[in-house]
Formats: C-alpha cells, sequence, structure tokens
C-alpha cells in the first residue's frame, strides 16, 4: 500500500473466516425440529382424538372411554388402560407390541386414574407414515387426543427423539446428538433415545417452570438403543430431548389455545343464531321462522317446505 508522507498509516485489517455451522443431510441444524402440524377431533365417532405431523412421520390417536368394561379387566382403584398400536402396513411386529406396552405405562403416568375406578380408556394408535420419530410423534397425538376427550391428566406429555450419528473418519467436525431424526438418521445413528416429559404450567407462549435447566423436570419415559453409549452422551441426549420437548409444548399450547377460540367462535355464532330464530318466532309465528331459517324440522313434521 502506498501511503502519503505526513498521513496516519491505516490499521492492519483483520479479516475472520466464519465456518458454516454443521447442517443435517435435510439441511436442518443439529437442534432443529422439522416442522409440526396437529389437527383436533379428525374421528367423530371416538371421544377424542387427533393427528399428529412431524414432517412425513404422521400419527393418528383416538381415546374410547372412561367407559365401563368387562369385569375382568376393571380395576378396583384405579383406571384400567388398553393400548392399541396399529403399523402404517402389514401385520404388528415385536417393535410394535414394544411401542405399544411403553405408551401404556407412559400413560398411567401422565393420567389420574385414581379419579376413575372400576373404569377402562381404550386408546388406539394408527401409523398412516413413518420417517422417524414415530413413537414420539405417537405420545404427542395420544396428549392431543386425552385433552380433546376431556381426560384429567397431571400435566402435558410432552416427547421428542434424539440420535447420535456414527463419527465417520475424515470428518471435518462432530455433529453431535442430532434433534428429531428422519428413519434414515436413525438407521445410520450410533445410539437412538426416546425421551418423555410431562410439563406444567406457565401461561400460553411461556416455558414451564419444571422445563428450565435450573429445576429439576418430570421424566416419564426414557429410552435408548443402538450402540454402547458413554455417560456424557446420554446426558446430552437428555439436554437436547428437554429442550426440544419445550419446542414441542409450546406448539402444543399455542394449538390448544387456538382450539379454544374456534369453539368459543362457534358458542357465540350459536347464540346468534338461537337469539335470532328466538326473535323470528316471536314476530312471524313457527311456520314463518321456519321459511325464514329453513329449519331441518316443522311443526307439521314437512322440514318447513
Amino acid at each position: 500500500a502506498i501511503h502519503r508522507r505526513g498521513a496516519s498509516k491505516a490499521p492492519p485489517r483483520t479479516y475472520v473466516v466464519m465456518t458454516a455451522a454443521p447442517v443435517r443431510a435435510d439441511g436442518r441444524k443439529p437442534a432443529m425440529m422439522r416442522q409440526m402440524k396437529t389437527e383436533r377431533n379428525p374421528l367423530q365417532r371416538a371421544e377424542g382424538s387427533a393427528r399428529w405431523e412431524q414432517d412425513r412421520s404422521v400419527v393418528l390417536a383416538a381415546v374410547y372411554g372412561p367407559t365401563q368394561v368387562q369385569a375382568r379387566k376393571e380395576d378396583v382403584d384405579k383406571l384400567a388402560i388398553e393400548v392399541c398400536w396399529r403399523p402404517a402396513f402389514g401385520l404388528q411386529t415385536p417393535a410394535d407390541v414394544d411401542a405399544e406396552r411403553t405408551l401404556r405405562r407412559t400413560l398411567e403416568q401422565i393420567v389420574l386414574t385414581a379419579k376413575y375406578p372400576r373404569l377402562g380408556l381404550r386408546v388406539v394408535v394408527q401409523v398412516i407414515s413413518a420417517d422417524g420419530a414415530v413413537e414420539a410423534c405417537a405420545m404427542n397425538a395420544t396428549c392431543h387426543a386425552l385433552m380433546d376427550a376431556g381426560v384429567e391428566m397431571f400435566g402435558t406429555l410432552v416427547a421428542a427423539t434424539v440420535a447420535i450419528p456414527k463419527i465417520i473418519a475424515g470428518d471435518a467436525e462432530e455433529l453431535g446428538p442430532c434433534a428429531d431424526p428422519t428413519e434414515d438418521e436413525e438407521r445410520d445413528a450410533a445410539a437412538v433415545g426416546t425421551f418423555a416429559y410431562c410439563f406444567r404450567g406457565g401461561k400460553p407462549g411461556e416455558v414451564p417452570a419444571n422445563a428450565t435447566p435450573e429445576r429439576e423436570c418430570d421424566v416419564v419415559h426414557c429410552s435408548a438403543r443402538g450402540e454402547q453409549m458413554s455417560e456424557d452422551d446420554f446426558l446430552r441426549m437428555a439436554t437436547l430431548a428437554r429442550d426440544a420437548c419445550v419446542e414441542v409444548y409450546v406448539f402444543m399450547r399455542a394449538a390448544v389455545c387456538e382450539w379454544e377460540e374456534d369453539v368459543e367462535r362457534e358458542r357465540a355464532r350459536l347464540e346468534e343464531r338461537c337469539k335470532a330464530v328466538a326473535a323470528a318466532v316471536k314476530e312471524h309465528g313457527v311456520d314463518g321462522a321456519v321459511e325464514i331459517f329453513r329449519l331441518p324440522y316443522g311443526p307439521k313434521g314437512t322440514g318447513g317446505a
């Protein structure tokens, strides 16, 4: 560089090379969840039902009960819970039976079973499509279905799956634990774990008190499979799963608030219609109201036609 005499020399520039953060095959960062969607009450004949989606992993859960059951199935002290797990295709495998048993044990810790003695609750889980984290999707869908059925619980059941990729020689940097893995990531992972927590309290949009790092959260389920892992790896998986469950909890609370707003709007609409019908009956009589509103019934049983 050429500097004029007497001019101050410019300070040397410092260049910082920014390395890109490690990303997964689908472009997500290790702690990033896939897009979540939920639908309330897709099945009309069940007391409660919900559809839960995490990208291409889709699960439908239905709750029947609490209702009376056969004497051989009832428990005089608490609610008897039965879980039926239906795979996306084919017959049940030993893994499906194990998932059935795991979900039942988890629900027995979440539901206030002592409030429903001698009654039974049947939960049907239908896997529509599986692309990783199916067990966690099933737990989240079941929690939403229980909310829709009005079954009392200790708190909100939220679950997440975490995978630790295998370390391949020549990699520039280790990817670390990955939240919400796909089916390919689970198959190629060194270890996969599913964690379920019971979160309570907190306002909509806020993190519940027992989900903060300073508090001990209520773990209702924990399972890990794969190669032998160290204690540090397991703790990293549990920490990432808790953070992922907080994200699921916030999304679930937002969905519930949206459901409540829909119910309130429907109630207000029905109230307005009832008032309008009452005013029409008072002014025009029953036959006139039938002609105005085209009600599906009339005084002569003709359907108002």
